[in-house]
């Protein structure tokens, strides 16, 4: 079959011959619709992250897809594997449009039982650990597989993934209806975080040095938008919140310094959810957090239900993910014209979908 191979650091293969999987028990093959390209793959393929698997497989951990083949049952005394714990027998048909919740966790270890299972020990991803969905064809546990609602594109779907990433780290910000929060990077996940926010009963501010991204937080429900290279968003924002700064500040640029700048800007007591990363090393100063009781925490990916939540909000129109859809690319042009396209520096895309629809 077709699909987009990472080999190693720096190398990506288009192959028309990789092996069909086939689906174990309570798994389901999946034909997959559209993989949505994010920085995250561009910086396991660019620099080696979260290459965890160590052998070639297919990138694409933002996908949906549709049913074609159920595997067999999985009885309740018969654990998957794989996944070192029970799994519910499919309900799902085929034929059924899926968005695939990426995070395959194992349910037994200490996080999980703690109810904590974005940080599962014994974790695998569809799309870094285990092949994912950059090919005409995925196997993923049924249980995983989150049907689609019929006014969900199958463009729209692969977004349920960044959202599902809002959501989480909206909650992990604690917020609570009325509150002022400003986000730090306007990119995509930035920008499903402002609506999530908002949907929260939150006022969001947005930050972003690119015009192109302000102007579609506006479009999105920004009340406020600060480019960093007119004003000194440290200056502006306390004006902007009564004089103190914001309640609560979301980091999802990853860029240098910004981590740092949403410890200082997020007002005495507030809380810092940090999102973005980099394969560079950033410095926080946790004297200044600890004078002002500052909470900071870090937010990686999505906890259990998040994906659900995330599909629900694109549903009632709560996220609108279709301004963030720049392009569609056929499988056979996904590097070309998606993963290069990403890496050149005037780029102007929030997020490329590469399939076969």
């Amino acid at each position: 079959m077709e699909a987009i191979v990472l080999h190693g650091k720096n190398d990506l293969r288009y192959v028309t011959d990789y092996p069909k999987p086939i689906p174990g028990p309570g798994e389901v093959l999946l034909k997959m619709t559209y993989s949505s390209i994010c920085q995250t793959d561009i910086e396991v393929w660019q620099h080696g992250m979260f290459d965890w698997s160590g052998t070639p497989h297919i990138q694409g951990h933002e996908a949906a897809g549709i049913v074609v083949e159920i595997g067999p049952a999985l009885e309740e005394d018969n654990p998957d594997p794989r996944r070192g714990s029970k799994l519910p027998k499919s309900t799902l048909e085929i034929g059924t449009r899926v968005a695939v919740e990426n995070v395959r966790t194992c349910g037994t270890c200490f996080f999980c039982r703690k109810g904590t299972s974005q940080l599962c020990e014994n974790g695998r991803n569809f799309g870094f650990s285990d092949d994912g969905g950059l090919a005409e064809f995925g196997v993923w546990p049924a249980a995983l597989c989150i049907p689609l609602p019929d006014n969900v594109t199958n463009e729209e779907a692969p977004l349920a993934e960044p959202t599902s990433v809002a959501v989480h780290a909206v909650e992990n910000a604690n917020v609570t209806v009325g509150e002022t929060a400003a986000v730090i990077g306007c990119g995509v996940v930035g920008l499903c975080t402002l609506q999530v926010l908002k949907a929260a009963g939150l006022n969001v501010i947005a930050i972003d040095p690119r015009e192109q991204s302000l102007k579609l937080a506006r479009e999105l429900g920004a009340i406020e938008t600060l480019n960093p290279n007119d004003v000194d968003p440290g200056e502006i924002l306390p004006a902007l919140t009564n004089g103190y700064g914001p309640d609560v500040i979301i980091e999802t640029a990853g860029a240098p310094g910004t981590g740092l700048d949403a410890a200082n800007w997020v007002r005495r007591g507030g809380r810092v959810v940090i999102v973005g990363f980099s394969h560079e090393d950033a410095t926080l100063n946790f004297g200044r957090a600890h004078m002002a009781e500052k909470t900071i925490i870090g937010s990686s990916a999505t906890s259990t239900g998040g994906y659900q939540k995330a599909v629900n909000l694109i549903a009632n129109g709560s996220v609108n993910v279709k301004p963030l859809i720049s392009a569609l690319v056929p499988l056979d042009k996904g590097i070309e014209d998606g993963f290069e396209r990403m890496l050149k520096p005037e780029k102007d895309v929030y997020r490329i979908l590469v399939g076969n629809g």
